[in-house]
């Protein structure tokens, strides 16, 4: 079960179904159109143009992309673009640009000392202090930017060498398959939220209407859908304040970044 199946199959027990039934068919049904069910109405109106583009913007996946042949031209000797094939991000597109690093982010820093199975905390002191002493080599810029889908403008750098990498974070799954089981009730409640925001904007005023023209006693429904006025703000503050986090704790590049940051690490 993915967190998109989750989210349809809880959406009736916690919506009356009746009321998704007038908003997300009988309102927009036409004698000649095809019966639509509710989980398909609600997956084409609310959740592909609306919840997933969000959950793209505010989390996403952190990946390295080797930028090996990917250069395209730059407007003068300082920028260089470069234009990545979807074939290097998973078939998905690039969200956000971090930084560009000129060696193998893969390989560890003090190779020299490893190499000759010296590897012991005596010298790796020394050769922290002679790292202190020398000069600091230009390993990496964050002068870069995303110029348009996938294409990437790096500034400040004469020479690209040929084994440079990009970090970025691209979108997340079409299915979100790349968010854990744990993390699916969230999920769900987000796109209750998005749901129900829905159904006030874009039935509020009709319900109005048909009281007034038809002389309607809509009653219970109306009174439910009144309840869901908040519902936009609530949706965009569970959007910031909780699904971004539970998003970058399902990267596990960025998150495990974060927790080295923290904590430190061997040289």
């Amino acid at each position: 079960m993915s967190p998109i199946s989750k989210a349809l199959f809880e959406m009736s027990r916690r919506i009356p179904p009746e009321v998704l039934q007038t908003v997300f068919v009988k309102r927009l049904e036409r004698w000649r159109d095809t019966p639509k069910s509710i989980e398909e109405q609600i997956l084409s109106l609310v959740i592909r143009p609306r919840v997933l583009p969000d959950c793209d913007l505010v989390g996403g996946t952190q990946i390295w992309v080797n930028l090996d042949g990917c250069r395209i031209g730059g407007s003068d000797v300082y920028e260089t673009i470069f234009r990545i094939p979807k074939q290097r991000t998973n078939g998905r597109s690039i969200m956000s640009v971090l930084e560009v690093c000129f060696t193998d982010p893969s390989r560890i820093s003090a190779a020299g000392i490893a190499a000759n199975g010296q590897n012991n905390m005596m010298l790796q002191g020394g050769q922290a202090v002679m790292d202190a002493m020398g000069m600091i080599p230009q390993t990496s810029t964050a002068r870069i930017e995303l110029i348009a889908e996938n294409t990437v403008l790096v500034r400040d750098v004469m020479t690209m060498p040929a084994n440079s990498y990009l970090r970025c974070t691209v979108a997340n799954d079409e299915n979100l398959n790349n968010i854990q089981l744990r993390s699916y009730h969230k999920f769900v409640k987000l796109v209750e939220w998005a749901v129900k925001s829905y159904i006030y904007n874009f039935y509020i005023v009709d319900l109005d209407v048909g009281e007034l023209r038809g002389g309607q006693q809509l009653g219970r429904i109306k009174e439910i859908i009144d309840t869901y006025a908040d519902a936009e703000a609530s949706y965009e503050d569970f959007l910031e304040q909780k699904w971004r986090k539970v998003a970058f704790m399902n990267d596990d590049t960025s998150y495990n970044r974060y927790l080295r940051r923290m904590i430190g690490g061997n040289r």
